[in-house]
């Protein structure tokens, strides 16, 4: 891939939608102890997207005169579970919302850091919160940076509390690093993975417009057959994400300004398979999650076609098996499947194991085939 090329998709995201990437600020942190709110027995939240438990840790990042400070929860695995199986130190995943299969991560050795996105910048048009203490938003597009773009360089900054000190406190192995969010965090899953080029591997989730969903391709009407995934032999999708919605009120704070100057789908110049193909290196890794039904306003076949343009570029710089995703048949999350399958994946591409994982099993969907 020419890289000419790669940068000048990477400044259109910056100046036509995310809005500006930010990096090189100084950051340290300080470890708080266990969550006091932690309930007793381990009994978990009423709320599945409350973040309680573990070890909490407070970051600050300074930068010009401007400073914040946030708080992340990082659970961690056992030593016994560490030391079986990966004795080196524990691979870790920054996630931007507590996930689903968090016991079944962490009993395989696997590390879990969680922060709080909509306090890292606030899910409006307000432009409030930790990312915009540091980054005001302003009139000239080169103070503009939307709140996908806000919350990715919050995963950003734990990355750079990991390799400041953290990665040696907790037993984790620094460079073994992911990403992941579901819907508008899978989005910003996918942009961090377009622009923080430390995480090795990004896993976006059911992000639909706005992320791994093509502008240009729609499913709405069309009727598929998912029965290889247990679902009915006719199944129509009512109703994709239109632009408009991303453009309203209640979502348009996600992008910057410039980005409501589109009006078609056709007028974007560069459709999302970039942001994949943006993250592909020698030593990185993709993996999409998506949900086959009852995911119609997210517009999985989208996500399909979305995939097949990336993995054609993947298959030209000869990284053919760096790229894999799963279409579970339903659900609106990272589920327990998707997390065994990612970290066979993982495991497979950065340790080298032989964990009987077939990479080209993972590159086709229930969609192949039904265009």
């Amino acid at each position: 891939m020419d890289m000419t090329k790669l940068d000048e998709v990477r400044s259109y995201y910056e100046t036509e939608m995310y809005g500006c990437w930010r990096a090189g600020e100084t950051v340290t942190y300080e470890r708080l102890g266990r969550d006091p709110q932690e309930t007793e027995g381990g009994d978990k939240p009423r709320n599945p997207f409350m973040i309680i438990g573990g070890e909490l840790v407070k970051i600050r990042v300074e930068k010009d005169g401007r400073s914040t400070e946030f708080v992340i929860h990082a659970y961690l695995p056992t030593a016994e579970a560490q030391q079986k199986n990966y004795p080196g130190g524990s691979p870790y995943i920054v996630a931007l919302h507590p996930l689903m299969p968090q016991q079944e991560l962490l009993a395989r050795g696997v590390a879990v850091l969680v922060f709080n996105c909509f306090a890292m910048a606030s899910d409006n048009t307000e432009r409030k919160g930790n990312f915009y203490d540091v980054y005001p938003y302003g009139d000239d597009p080169k103070e503009q940076t939307g709140v996908l773009m806000g919350w990715a360089w919050g995963a950003s900054k734990i990355l750079d509390a990991v390799y400041g000190g953290l990665a040696g406190e907790f037993h984790l192995d620094a460079d073994a690093s992911m990403v992941t969010g579901v819907s508008r965090c899978g989005k910003s899953a996918a942009v961090c993975g377009a622009f923080e080029k430390r995480f090795r591997m990004t896993i976006p989730a059911c992000s639909g417009a706005g992320g791994l969903a093509l502008y240009n391709v729609f499913s709405e009407g069309k009727t598929y057959d998912l029965t290889a995934v247990g679902g009915p032999s006719e199944y129509t999708y009512s109703q994709n994400e239109p632009l408009s919605c991303l453009q309203s009120d209640a979502e348009r704070g996600w992008f910057n300004d410039r980005f409501l100057s589109y009006r078609e789908p056709k007028d974007f110049p560069y459709d999302q398979e970039w942001l994949p193909i943006l993250a592909m290196s020698p030593d990185r890794y993709y993996f999409v999650i998506a949900a086959c039904m009852s995911e119609d306003w997210v517009n999985a076949p989208s996500m399909w076609e979305c995939c097949k343009k990336a993995m054609k570029e993947y298959e030209a710089a000869g990284l053919g098996d760096h790229f894999a995703m799963h279409f579970h048949r339903e659900g609106h999350a990272v589920l327990a499947e998707d997390a065994e399958l990612f970290m066979d994946f993982f495991d497979r591409m950065y340790y080298g194991r032989d964990t009987g994982v077939d990479v080209n099993a993972l590159k086709t969907t229930v969609f192949a085939g039904q265009e």
